[in-house]
């Protein structure tokens, strides 16, 4: 939002950023250089990347704009926009032969992911920028490495290393020095 002049970002910010970046980056490369060497983007990594774009273009905007929209009926108008463009996907997957089975794990699952991720967390979202903007409300994005580790862990049994721990912490440094406001503001 900065870089569209919509919110003014302080020092804290720009360094709650880096270090922040600091941390997702050690905990994606396990504090191994070679690792960085091996990153290579595929489509889906392009895919990603628009995608964090366009959260944070939409997230800047919606500070800038007060829609006339209540938050309910801009979720519909999400909702209804994914719909529209995930469509041609499901229908090519069909054509190939590739169906959803339409058991209970698949509705429990569904209703999960629509009620909590989807619904609350968007809810959420929008609350925690109208009240304290996209610049400081972004960086909270970062946390996504951390509680992956934790369900990595706690799911699949990994190991809880050193770089997990270092990351972290960067990661959470960040998030409080971008919460922080210079003595003028």
């Amino acid at each position: 939002s900065s870089l569209l002049r919509i919110e003014k970002t302080n020092f804290f910010q720009v360094m709650g950023v880096v270090f922040s970046m600091i941390g997702v980056i050690v905990i994606i490369t396990q504090l191994n250089i070679e690792k960085i060497k091996e990153l290579s983007f595929n489509k889906g990594d392009l895919s990603i990347i628009v995608a964090m774009l366009s959260w944070a273009l939409y997230s800047a905007l919606l500070k800038k704009k007060k829609l006339e929209l209540s938050q309910l009926s801009l979720l519909q108008v999400i909702i209804t926009s994914g719909l529209i463009f995930l469509l041609p996907i499901y229908i090519i997957e069909m054509y190939q032969g590739r169906y959803v089975a339409l058991e209970l794990p698949f509705f429990l699952t569904l209703t999960y992911v629509v009620l909590f991720p989807g619904l609350a967390s968007f809810i959420c979202w929008i609350k925690g920028i109208a009240i304290i903007g996209a610049n400081r409300s972004g960086i909270f994005l970062h946390l996504m490495p951390i509680f992956s580790t934790i369900l990595a862990i706690v799911i699949f049994k990994e190991r809880f290393m050193i770089f997990h721990l270092i990351g972290a912490m960067l990661i959470i440094t960040g998030i409080i020095l971008s919460s922080k406001k210079n003595k003028h503001e």
